[in-house]
């Protein structure tokens, strides 16, 4: 491709439309990169480019104040199709003379979905049956450190408390986990082999047909060189569109399997395709790695530090994202030094050399956190913004992340840990209330009916619901319950039910209005009157100035309300209302209170920080290779030349 000037064209049709900025190449471009699963055409693009224009426009509101100029305008718009793409205006400042500096910016994807052949269900499985130990590997690592107590010290008695606290968690964890996943593997396996009976392919084919649409991308990228091949193809066509010689700024932001496919690509082929900044979320670099024939090297922090050291590196990573998550490490030292210097500041070493690091919380879930990051306004889509409007720090400096002093973060942080706690609390609600619930639903004639009750004590009553016109007491601890399964089932619904509603709507509109930077604007209720106001205003010599807060919004209120507003709504719904029905005995009681108590521990632990991208670099002179002795120990390869001191001869 011939550098300098960028052939642009808004249509998407060959033809140039009647634009002023038409034959302007953007200032910057953004480029989406999906990850595992079915990726329909602009998918991504509005998944990403939605949040992201309005956090564009919240920067931008501040810089107009009260000026007429509009913050952000949406120039062309292609959602769909084979290139879709957005192209938006956002003023970033004001010149000396007063005249608005506008910013042109590109959002697009590289949608890799639709470019090789899918795997089927029983390859998929035994590849899942392979890397599932790994998942659960690193799944313990990120319950080990974030349970971490800190540095040993045996003489302090909260440190000896979170000790245990962390084994004894850790060891519990560990044990259900493995029951769980083995289980899960086993029906998993049963099911494949369902499939493919002819009888029950018509009814199991459709699950097992999900669950290979959603596994089968990475089996495919980890065993078909040549497919995985094509799936690079595709990032690398997208980012070559855009030359550095002509001045664009191209930021990649790639998610999951994505993230492999663009750090391979970008990492392992020098020069074949370049951006200014790569962001990976949930990035699967560490748990899929490299595709086969891409290259002879299998790490990726040696590969960008010799390739592509220009690139700033970024990754961002759920704090209870099990999937594929965390921070990456050399493949000589791994990634527990890094995991150590995040959790550990005092703790001695670098970390070892590695990209920026950035723990963020998105759900507290640990599958719906892998799929979030999109909705995590501050400490993602916000970050993203600045990067891509504000000017670069000098490379080695923390580039991304919200400001240490927006007063949303800490309450976004103990707002998303209080999910688990009503989980938790939902959870002991719907076992209690399961066999309440049933026993009222035994003694209503209309229930019986419903069911087709025979009379009382005739021994009439169909198999199928024998459960419920037996009339009697339910009760978990009858041996032997006949009823076991139904009180579980029943049980699950409410928890469901109870938990959906606590944080689904309840969360999402409370967690709504405190990732907001405004209000929205206040609509004047009669325009006339305010015009006919300004022009009295006028005639009496009195200043007229646009209210521009009733034009773009107030500053949002306190997020703390939100936080309380929340956690009293919650602790009315799971714990007050089923204690005041229920009336458990003392000891359900207890294991309320218990916790509740927990919801304490979503006050603390909220200030971890990032991690600055670290090239090798310690305080005493490096060698003439650009590493020091430490580095060197850790396992760092040489630093590029651009990196190493400069000898005068």
């Amino acid at each position: 491709m011939a550098t300098g000037t960028v052939p642009f064209d808004f249509s998407g049709n060959g033809e140039t439309p009647e634009h002023p900025n038409a034959e302007r190449p953007p200032d910057h471009v953004v480029v989406f990169v999906h990850g595992m699963g079915k990726a329909l055409k602009g998918g991504t693009l509005q998944e990403w480019a939605q949040p992201l224009m309005q956090s564009l426009y919240d920067l931008s509101v501040d810089v107009a104040g009260d000026n007429e100029d509009p913050p952000l305008t949406i120039d062309q718009a292609h959602a769909v199709g084979e290139a879709p793409e957005v192209v938006v205006s956002v003023l970033r400042d004001y010149t000396s003379d007063r005249q608005p500096d506008y910013v042109r910016i590109l959002m697009t994807e590289a949608s890799w979905g639709s470019d090789f052949t899918p795997a089927n269900a029983t390859s998929t499985y035994w590849w899942a049956f392979a890397t599932a130990w790994l998942v659960y590997d690193r799944f313990l690592e990120l319950v080990f450190w974030n349970l971490y107590p800190g540095g040993r010290n045996w003489g302090s008695l909260k440190w000896l408390a979170k000790r245990v606290i962390q084994v004894g968690l850790y060891a519990a964890v560990a044990v259900v986990g493995i029951f769980l996943l083995v289980a899960a593997l086993l029906v998993l396996l049963v099911l494949v082999i369902l499939a493919q009976v002819p009888g029950a392919r018509r009814w199991l084919g459709k699950l097992v047909t999900l669950f290979a649409d959603f596994l089968g991308d990475p089996e495919v990228w980890k065993r078909k060189p040549l497919q995985a091949a094509a799936m690079r193809q595709r990032v690398s066509d997208t980012l070559l569109r855009w030359d550095h010689a002509s001045g664009v700024d191209v930021t990649v932001v790639a998610h999951s399997q994505g993230a492999a496919i663009t750090g391979q690509l970008l990492f392992q082929n020098a020069g074949r395709a370049r951006t200014t900044n790569f962001v990976s979320v949930g990035s699967g670099l560490s748990l899929l790695g490299y595709a086969e024939w891409g290259g002879r090297s299998e790490d990726p922090v040696a590969d960008w530090l010799a390739n592509a050291p220009e690139t700033r590196w970024i990754n961002v990573w759920g704090k209870f994202d099990f999937v594929p998550a965390g921070p990456i490490g050399t493949k000589a030292l791994g990634d527990d030094p890094v995991f150590r210097k995040i959790y550990d500041r005092k703790s001695a070493g670098t970390g070892g050399p590695g990209p920026e690091e950035h723990p963020v919380y998105n759900r507290s879930a640990l599958i719906k956190d892998h799929i979030t990051y999109s909705k995590n306004r501050i400490e993602v889509i916000d970050p993203l913004a600045s990067l891509v409007l504000l000017p670069a720090r000098p490379q080695g400096e923390v580039q991304f992340g919200p400001d240490p002093g927006d007063r949303r973060l800490r309450p976004h942080r103990v707002m998303v840990k209080s999910l688990g706690v009503t989980r938790l609390l939902g959870a002991i609600s719907g076992l209690l209330a399961a066999p309440a619930m049933l026993s009222w639903l035994g003694a209503q004639p209309w229930a019986r009916t419903l069911v087709q009750c025979g009379p009382p004590g005739a021994g009439l009553d169909p198999w199928w619901s024998s459960w419920l016109c037996s009339g009697g007491r339910y009760d978990w601890t009858a041996a032997p319950s006949p009823d076991w399964w139904i009180l579980g089932l029943v049980s699950l619904l409410l928890a469901g039910v109870l938990i959906s509603f606590l944080n689904g709507p309840v969360w999402g509109i409370l967690h709504g209005l405190l990732e907001r930077r405004r209000r929205p604007p206040r609509r004047r209720i009669d325009d006339r009157a305010a015009h006919l106001r300004g022009l009295l205003d006028q005639m009496q010599g009195r200043q007229v100035t646009e209210n521009t807060d009733e034009r773009v919004g107030r500053a949002a209120g306190d997020p703390w309300v939100k936080v309380a507003v929340y956690l009293v709504t919650a602790f009315v719904f799971a714990v007050a209302v089923p204690v005041a029905l229920l009336r458990p005995s003392p000891f359900w009681l207890a294991v309320y209170a218990l916790s509740v108590a927990l919801w304490t521990f979503c006050f603390t632990g909220t200030g971890i920080r990032p991690l600055a991208a670290r090239f090798g670099f310690r305080e005493e002179p490096p060698t003439a290779d650009g590493r020091t002795a430490d580095s060197a120990r850790e396992g760092a390869p040489p630093l590029p030349e651009r990196f190493r001191p400069q000898t005068n001869p």
